[in-house]
């Protein structure tokens, strides 16, 4: 027998059965205990079906602040701030609280309850509340790295079910560079070893670079090193300058200058050793000094075959400072003679040591250009010099007559 080929059911007034006719005409007795049974399992599987559809609550944990990191699928939140967490519960049911708890993260951590209803279970730690009817809302006070761990807010469906929305929540510090561990400004004498070091706290824990201003090399030869301590053996005098430390992690970065300074005895040089000029003509000789600390002008001294040139004359004598500890003298001859071409050498000192350079002056048939790429003679200085000695001259002259009135 089939429920399909019954196209009418005709109930008779029977004890113990149901007559019913098919679609073939032909009559079928059922018994009349078996259609009782049929609708009161149909009745029990519809009202189940309507309870389940109406009364089993449902959670999920809908708001974050911060908000879910859609990489890791984590809240990820600085150390020291709070962490807001939303749990949504809908059809929940009576006599059954809803519940926080955290999983930490250390080996063999166990589930810590953080919260029934809107009660907390340590109130430094966590505040509970209830925004609306429907929802929960966790706040991890201050985070601290014990913080970390897997959120679960629960409610009870039976007596041994729940159901259940978790969220990992990961506490991350900015880098911070350590005074106490990190190198400050030092000062080294020249080929000693020098340590630059530079330590950080933070979470995840830092990365440590080091760069050099203006993308200076590294004594190594390179842009950046990663590590700790930068280690340079036997200081030279380009080792000298300011160092950065860069500290960073996924939560931000710190940075720290430190300048190393290098005491070193004067490095002398010349653009060329040998200098040609016509007889009558304005040259110059130059040398360049670095050192530290720098020479003073009393520390700087030329000499012409033994004998001190000074400021005299023809000749000027000037010291000029440049960047870097650099210092550029600077001998101008008005009018070289024949008595002055020969040996000239430049020398400067200090403290840490002495150094010197050496250069010949000698005769050319044709004027030769100075630094600024002019060819001056002796009678060009002359002018000069006579130009200037008026003008003063008319200046004296005018003030005596303006206080003479």
């Amino acid at each position: 027998f089939r429920l399909s080929q019954v196209c009418l059911v005709l109930p008779v007034k029977r004890k113990t059965e149901v007559s019913t006719r098919s679609c073939n005409g032909r009559t079928v007795l059922i018994p009349k205990t078996l259609i009782m049974a049929v609708f009161n399992i149909c009745l029990v599987l519809l009202l189940g079906l309507s309870l389940v559809a109406c009364d089993d609550p449902r959670i999920e944990i809908i708001d974050t602040n911060p908000n879910i990191d859609p990489i890791s699928n984590m809240v990820i939140q600085e150390k020291d701030s709070d962490v807001q967490l939303t749990c949504v519960v809908e059809n929940q049911r009576e006599g059954y609280d809803v519940m926080w708890s955290v999983l930490g993260t250390a080996p063999n951590a166990s589930s810590t309850q953080v919260s029934t209803a809107t009660r907390s279970h340590d109130a430094f730690r966590w505040a509970i509340d209830q925004p609306s009817t429907t929802s929960w809302r966790l706040r991890v006070q201050n985070s601290q790295v014990a913080d970390e761990g897997l959120y679960t807010c629960k409610v009870q469906v039976t007596a041994q079910n729940y159901i259940t929305s978790s969220v990992r929540v990961k506490i991350v510090q900015v880098p911070r560079i350590s005074d106490l561990d990190t190198s400050s400004d030092m000062t080294k004498n020249f080929d000693r070893d020098a340590e630059l070091k530079c330590y950080a706290t933070g979470r995840p824990e830092p990365v440590v670079k080091w760069t050099r201003m203006a993308g200076e090399l590294l004594p190594d030869g390179g842009t950046m090193f990663q590590g700790n301590i930068l280690r340079i053996s036997r200081v030279k005098s380009n080792h000298a300058g300011i160092y950065k430390c860069t500290a960073s992690n996924s939560a931000g970065m710190d940075e720290r200058e430190i300048r190393l300074t290098v005491l070193f005895p004067p490095e002398v040089s010349t653009g060329t050793r040998e200098v040609y000029q016509k007889i009558g003509y304005v040259k110059e000789l130059v040398c360049d000094i670095k050192g530290y600390p720098p020479a003073t002008p009393e520390q700087i001294a030329w000499m012409h075959e033994g004998r001190s040139v000074i400021s005299k004359g023809r000749i000027e004598i000037r010291n000029i400072p440049g960047a870097a500890n650099r210092i550029t003298s600077i001998v101008t001859i008005y009018g070289v003679q024949s008595e002055d071409f020969g040996r000239y050498t430049c020398s400067a000192s200090n403290d840490k040591g002495s150094g010197e350079v050496s250069m010949s002056l000698l005769e050319s048939d044709v004027a030769t250009p100075d630094r600024s790429n002019t060819v001056r003679s002796a009678a060009t200085w002359v002018s000069f010099q006579l130009t200037t000695f008026l003008m003063l001259l008319s200046v004296c002259v005018l003030h005596r007559a303006h206080w003479g009135r």
